[in-house]
């Protein structure tokens, strides 16, 4: 019943791959004629070379030239054949990685946020990598298989004409060895499942390792870091050492069985000779192609080793693709033609974990074109307030409204279409200036990108780098100093021109001169954006049209600077701290 669920699972993984490959199945047309071509070669060669035995035993050497011809000629179509078929599947498997590779790309960027955080990035590069070949090469892995078998297959019915007796021995091993393989598959995937769930783990970490890097070194974590290393290392060449020593101990039984095959043809052979009932040309032909033969045990291991591989790798493609195990993003399907920019909160509250609220039954409105900034101690819920309003999460209680309409009935492009989000820690593309902002806005032009870099006070030291806007940035921009990093995001988010741009800290690691100037393209920009701030320096945020206190994941406050520092202990409380902090930093 297991078996048959698996095949039934790898019939079922065959035909959607074979979905990513009608667009180039031209290709994989040209190698299965290939692939007969070469079929029929490999039948017609033992047989020649039957007839170039027989006539070298009995001297016909003008008959021995022209098969020996023949044989050369079958020999060079063959070659050009192998070629043919080697182009015809390159071309084709390129085609199919790229195409599965998009595909899982695309639907890895719709997980959900709470999803995505949960699983290490190795999880989709091992997915998208690795396991995106194997799925690509199924379909010209089974038609060489097969190809290969029909081949030696040809030759081994041949053995029936020639002799009985040692075409049922070859019969009952091969039997024994089918058996024996796909026992021995069964075993070997249980260990390779293991074994690439600790290689996922391993490739997560490597890739923390290289892009935190540089903290390593700071925080003097070397010596930890090389001994977890270590660690998911020592348990991921276990892992391998299983799975290699399982398949190593069959092929070790695999390579008894033939062994004995080998001593019984030869020594049945060896009786029949004796008792004149076979000639020994005809034993040099039996003895010559026996490898052809006992190769298809071979070829039937290799063909369930790859296709347990490939229905293991599928199930990992698929589950990224499918909604169940990643669960993707939800959307509405109603549409906002232009957003205005008015926000609305209505008795909101939400927990990322159960029975740990973050926000607690809040409410609040921002009308258009309107500056409104959050102010609160850290953890009190004000970067959750921006998540929610970006879609990222939604809300356990209470509706957040976009111009009148609930968040949860629009689609996907009247909520990321119509806002920025400018956060504390941006990540920057490991490509030149000018990529990070075509990677976000295809048609932006030249001019755009200057404007905004000039807004964002980044075009004047742009323009000091020796490749200027070409200039590669290295990885999560490690060229950059923090502040350049944050400018520099600051700069992509005015070349989108939405209507709602978010500042989550966005200030906070600008030096007081280059957040000056920061603030001062924000303060250009207030008027014809709606524009929603969270600052860590009350300073900067004074000017804003209103300040909403948030304290413990409620609102605590509502109005201007003066205002709440007339009427509000809270907020009076975090400007004299900061004040105080300001004083002590100048003495």
């Amino acid at each position: 019943m297991e078996e048959k669920k698996s095949l039934k699972g790898a019939w079922t993984y065959l035909k959607r791959t074979y979905k990513f490959a009608r667009k180039d199945k031209k290709y994989l047309i040209y190698f299965l004629l290939g692939c007969i071509v070469y079929c029929g070669i490999s039948i017609l060669a033992p047989l020649l070379a039957a007839k170039q035995i027989l006539a070298l035993t009995n001297e016909t050497f003008e008959q021995l030239f022209w098969i020996s011809l023949l044989i050369l000629g079958i020999e060079l179509l063959r070659n050009l054949d192998r070629f043919f078929n080697n182009y015809c599947s390159n071309k084709y498997f390129f085609a199919v990685q790229k195409n599965i590779q998009l595909e899982v790309a695309k639907e890895t960027l719709k997980i959900n946020t709470e999803t995505l955080n949960k699983n290490s990035s190795g999880v989709f590069i091992e997915r998208i990598g690795t396991d995106s070949e194997t799925l690509a090469d199924i379909f010209v892995m089974i038609i060489d298989y097969v190809t290969f078998a029909i081949s030696n297959i040809g030759v081994f019915l041949s053995i029936f004409f020639l002799n009985k007796i040692i075409f049922l021995i070859f019969l009952v091993f091969l039997l024994i060895l089918f058996f024996l393989q796909k026992y021995a598959m069964k075993k070997v995937q249980e260990k390779r499942k293991i074994q690439r769930e600790k290689k996922e783990k391993a490739s997560g970490f490597i890739s923390e390792l290289v892009r935190g890097a540089k903290d390593i070194k700071v925080l003097n974590a070397e010596e930890s870091f090389l001994k977890k290393a270590n660690e998911i290392a020592t348990d991921l060449g276990q892992a391998t050492y299983k799975m290699i020593r399982t398949r190593a101990t069959f092929r070790l039984w695999n390579g008894n069985v033939r062994d004995i095959l080998d001593f019984l043809i030869t020594a049945t052979g060896i009786y029949f000779i004796v008792k004149g009932n076979l000639e020994v040309a005809t034993m040099i032909i039996i003895f010559s192609y026996r490898g052809h033969i006992i190769s298809i045990s071979d070829n039937i291991e290799g063909f369930l080793e790859n296709l347990t591989r490939f229905t293991l790798a599928a199930k990992r493609i698929f589950d990224v693709i499918d909604n169940k195990e990643f669960p993707k993003e939800k959307f509405g399907t109603e549409q906002i033609q232009k957003v205005e920019g008015n926000i609305e909160f209505k008795n909101v509250s939400f927990e990322y974990e159960k029975d740990n609220s973050v926000l607690k039954n809040i409410s609040f409105k921002i009308k258009p074109n309107e500056t409104v900034s959050f102010v609160g101690k850290s953890g009190s819920g004000k970067s959750t307030i921006f998540n929610l309003i970006a879609g990222l999460y939604y809300p356990n209680e209470g509706d957040i409204l976009l111009d009148g309409m609930k968040i949860t009935s629009l689609d996907k492009k009247s909520i990321r279409g119509n806002l920025s989000i400018i956060s504390q820690n941006p990540y920057i593309f490991n490509m030149s200036i000018k990529e990070n902002f075509t990677i976000i806005k295809e048609d932006v032009t030249e001019k755009e990108i200057i404007e905004a870099c000039k807004k964002a006070c980044l075009h004047d030291f742009i323009i000091t780098l020796k490749d200027g806007y070409n200039t590669l940035l290295g990885e999560s921009g490690v060229t950059l100093s923090g502040g350049q990093r944050q400018r520099l995001a600051i700069a992509r988010a005015l070349v989108q021109k939405t209507e709602i741009i978010l500042f989550d800290e966005a200030t906070s690691a600008l030096d007081n001169e280059t957040q000056k100037e920061i603030q001062e393209s924000i303060e250009n920009m207030q008027g014809e954006y709606t524009i929603l701030i969270i600052a860590h320096r009350l300073s900067t945020i004074i000017n804003s049209d209103r300040l909403i206190l948030i304290d413990n994941g409620k609102v605590l406050g509502e109005g201007t600077h003066e205002e709440l520092l007339k009427s509000n202990k809270i907020y009076q409380k975090l400007y004299n701290l900061e004040l105080k902090e300001k004083k002590e930093n100048k003495e």
